[in-house]
């Protein structure tokens, strides 16, 4: 008996890896493959193909388009998983030079958040050789009521995830830290309308950030970046200059990470 178990057991999963390696194949074309060629890589008769790719259509994880030119691609839904589950250590090195070429340009410390696990937290931070170094460390929690960075990532999440990330304890740090809930939310409003995050002197004294999301196209909005440093600078010296560089570099790992969503699974 536990000899028969063991055989339905493999049996059972035959249709899922017909699945995966179907995906396999698939992710191999990012410009499309037909369902024929499909079928003759995988040595399964076309009707069964077809079967399968319909199955993986139907869920989100493949596109295809219609007879009798057939072809598919990877669908939106995978393309988004595939999006989220891209390692902090890509992130850092796709990241690292665009947090150079802004720090040079404003002379402040920049870094890149991530939203995750219900957290935001600094993913990669470069910094001009000075006293802010330590100031935002990777792998620091952001907290969602100061933070710049979180402000810009959370703005643009769904009602109900940023009601949560605002349900918690929200402790004041200084005199101008914001713990009404109802001037945070209008405040995720307006930063969802202006495209850009403030936190002046709300979580330390003296200093200020200024940040924008990471928006791309079809996808959540996992990242942002940050400019901060001392309120006079950023706020009367700078602000202008931080914020366009600011939207440049955005667009610049909007593309980038535009790239990633469409590279094959295997990659």
């Amino acid at each position: 008996m536990k000899h028969q178990s063991g055989e339905l057991g493999r049996v059972a999963e035959k249709p899922l890896e017909r699945y995966v390696r179907a995906l396999e194949v698939i992710s191999g074309f990012p410009e499309g493959i037909s369902p024929t060629a499909i079928a003759e890589m995988l040595n399964l008769p076309k009707a069964t193909a077809y079967r399968l790719i319909r199955s993986l259509a139907e869920v989100g994880l493949v596109e295809m388009t219609a007879p009798p030119s057939a072809s598919c691609r990877l669908g939106a839904r995978l393309e988004r998983l595939l999006f989220a589950g891209a390692s902090d250590g890509w992130l850092r090195i796709v990241a690292r030079p665009i947090l150079s070429e802004l720090t040079e340009q404003t002379g402040e410390a920049c870094f890149m958040a991530r939203f995750g696990g219900e957290k935001v937290r600094s993913v990669e931070m470069v910094a001009p050789d000075n006293h802010l170094r330590a100031y935002i460390v990777p792998g620091q929690e952001i907290t969602p009521h100061t933070g710049a960075s979180a402000k810009a990532i959370l703005a643009f999440q769904p009602k109900e995830v940023r009601e949560a990330a605002l349900s918690g304890d929200l402790p004041r740090f200084t005199a101008q830290t914001k713990t009404d809930r109802k001037e945070l939310l209008s405040e995720l409003a307006e930063v969802r309308k202006a495209g850009i995050a403030l936190c002046i002197g709300e979580d330390v004294d003296g200093f200020a950030g200024i940040a924008v999301p990471i928006i791309v196209p079809g996808f959540d909005v996992q990242l942002s970046i940050c400019v901060t440093g001392t309120i006079s600078a950023l706020t009367e010296r700078k602000r202008s200059l931080i914020e366009t560089e600011l939207k440049n570099s955005a667009s610049r790992l909007v593309n980038l990470l535009e790239h990633r969503a469409s590279l094959p699974l295997q990659s």
